[in-house]
């Protein structure tokens, strides 16, 4: 009698380490700490699960998956994924077709799964049979499907049915469309198709925005930087993060002002950070002295972030908030507050250099293209963002990111 080829009871483990990873490698692939590197080294971790799985037979591993995939054991999209990337990796019919019906009927946290699965695994022909579901499926999976079709680049950036899914009263229909037309009109091989950019832009609901916005960037719709620049202006917070990445130097004032008013600390250094204006170090290393200790930690690591050199100082524990019990100062998580002195002797040493660059990543200027040298030290919110803006302007630059 041959042996097993592997051991049923590792099974489950390598469903949940997989679940696991992928929701790590989806962080890292916007990380501003992790680099492409980092990011090649998860998705070998997240193959060796999903080689760990394949070594079972297809039915077996539909028996074991299919209450994940269809949603009755959990509503974690990441264990979904996890199901779903599996079976369509076997490449049985029966685990592919059992995938697209569930795909079919799924809602919520299962269609988010089922999507990232099915954009991710490689293009079968059962891909094919996705087109009429975008045709007569209930607008929440039709968009899902235009997202996937457009992640293997088979969905036409004039898709009958897209324009009324982009104006969808339902926010995650409208989302999913959204990155569809992203990704669609990133990948067309003509014109752009026009699309209803003020609406989306303009929506209630941030996440529409947010994907309406990178629409316009991968669409290279320059032309609606002025309305970027209004809707910053008014205090969307969306509009001026989206500013503080497309924008040029005469945007540099809008900026910062909106960025001072933020109430957040935090999110006021993380926004400097990201803009890597030089002069946004002077608010950074202000905050590092009178801030709270959240905004004096935060902008340790935004100088950081921005310039390069490391500005730690000591290593201690947060203070608790007011009324904290004792579980919770005992518990307090420690941070590294920066040291002001090291960040204006940083100043003082390079500061007229960092004055001749309107863009700075970890001390590289970032005016023009980096080199493929250069480009591996970065991470990996600072290369969609670089994306972002070649795109912007019409240049070759990679399909955004579906998740």
């Amino acid at each position: 009698m041959p042996r097993a080829r592997y051991l049923p009871e590792l099974l489950q483990v390598h469903a949940e380490e997989l679940a696991f990873l992928w929701s790590q490698r989806k962080r890292a692939l916007h990380s501003f700490e992790l680099t492409q590197h980092n990011y090649a080294d998860l998705a070998e971790r997240v193959e060796a699960h999903v080689q760990g799985l394949l070594c079972a037979p297809a039915p077996h591993l539909l028996d074991l998956l299919s209450p994940v995939l269809n949603g009755v054991d959990t509503e974690d999209s990441d264990e979904v994924f996890a199901a779903a990337y599996a079976l369509l990796r076997s490449q049985h019919p029966a685990a592919e077709l059992a995938v697209l019906k569930a795909f079919a009927s799924a809602r919520g946290p299962a269609l988010q799964g089922i999507v990232e699965a099915l954009a991710t695994a490689p293009a079968t022909p059962t891909l094919d049979s996705l087109h009429s579901l975008l045709t007569t499926a209930p607008p929440a999976t039709a968009a899902a499907v235009a997202a996937v079709l457009a992640s293997h680049r088979r969905l036409p950036g004039d898709a009958a049915r897209l324009p009324q899914l982009l104006a969808d009263p339902d926010l995650a229909t409208a989302s999913w469309a959204w990155r569809a037309a992203a990704l669609a009109d990133r990948t067309r091989s003509a014109v752009t198709p026009q699309r209803p950019y003020a609406a989306a832009v303009t929506h209630a609901d941030a996440v529409v925005r947010d994907a309406g916005w990178a629409a316009v960037a991968w669409g290279a719709q320059a032309a609606s930087l002025p309305a970027l620049r209004k809707a910053a202006s008014e205090g969307d917070a969306v509009a001026l993060r989206w500013l503080a990445v497309l924008g040029g130097s005469e945007d540099v004032l809008l900026v910062q002002r909106g960025t001072l008013a933020l109430d957040d600390g935090p999110a006021r250094c993380a926004l400097l950070a990201r803009h890597g204006h030089p002069t946004g170090l002077n608010a950074l290393a202000r905050w590092m002295d009178d801030g709270d200790e959240a905004t004096q930690v935060a902008a340790g690591d935004a100088f950081e972030l921005l310039t390069g050199i490391d500005v730690r100082g000591e290593r201690r524990q947060v203070t608790p908030p007011d009324g904290a019990d004792d579980f919770a100062r005992e518990m307090a998580p420690l941070a590294w507050f920066p040291a002001i002195e090291k960040a204006r002797a940083a100043l003082q040493q390079h500061g007229s250099r960092w004055a001749g660059g309107q863009r700075w990543r970890r001390g590289l200027c970032l005016d023009s293209a980096p080199t493929a040298e250069q480009a591996r030290t970065l991470d990996m919110q600072s290369r969609w963002d670089i994306a972002a803006r070649v795109a912007l302007a019409g240049g070759a630059a990679p399909p955004p990111p579906l998740v």
